[in-house]
């Protein structure tokens, strides 16, 4: 830890496009989820700093926070650690919640549920090649925010 937060401080004294090619590139070696942890740093703290992170580092970054917090092997439930994370209203006008986080075999699957009036759900899974923009950007904004929370 303390070699990275040596990067960090290096890093943030060069100039500003070094900055973010250096600070990218931390992430990129250590892991986005070990480096909001390791310097308490939100996804939104990192994105306002350098921009755009690449997708496969978001990926990853689900997969790692379920290898650190799975309850059994390659899945994590959000309704212990987080709360379901709300995603979008389907064509009903019915809210669709990301439940489970699943990594089995290195591939990442995004569980979603759908609860309907009538005491029944529906469940749906989203292989992560399949995961569009707004909702991987939902997921590690999320996941990001409320880790960081439970932090302090």
């Amino acid at each position: 830890m303390t070699n990275l937060q040596e990067s960090i401080r290096r890093i943030l004294r060069e100039e500003t496009n070094s900055k973010h090619e250096g600070l990218l590139n931390i992430i990129q070696e250590d892991g986005l989820y070990n480096f909001t942890k390791d310097t308490g740093l939100s996804y939104n703290d990192i994105y306002h700093r350098i921009g755009e992170l690449p997708r496969e580092v978001k990926i990853q970054y689900l997969k790692d926070v379920i290898n650190d917090l799975e309850q059994t092997p390659g899945e994590l439930d959000l309704t212990f650690i987080t709360g379901s994370i709300p995603l979008y209203e389907n064509d009903d006008w019915q809210m669709v919640y990301v439940e489970y986080l699943n990594n089995e075999d290195n591939v990442l699957r995004v569980n979603l549920t759908t609860f309907i009036d009538d005491n029944r759900d529906e469940y749906d899974s989203i292989h992560e090649d399949d995961i569009d923009y707004e909702t991987l950007e939902t997921l590690v904004t999320e996941l990001s925010e409320k880790l960081q929370y439970k932090r302090m």
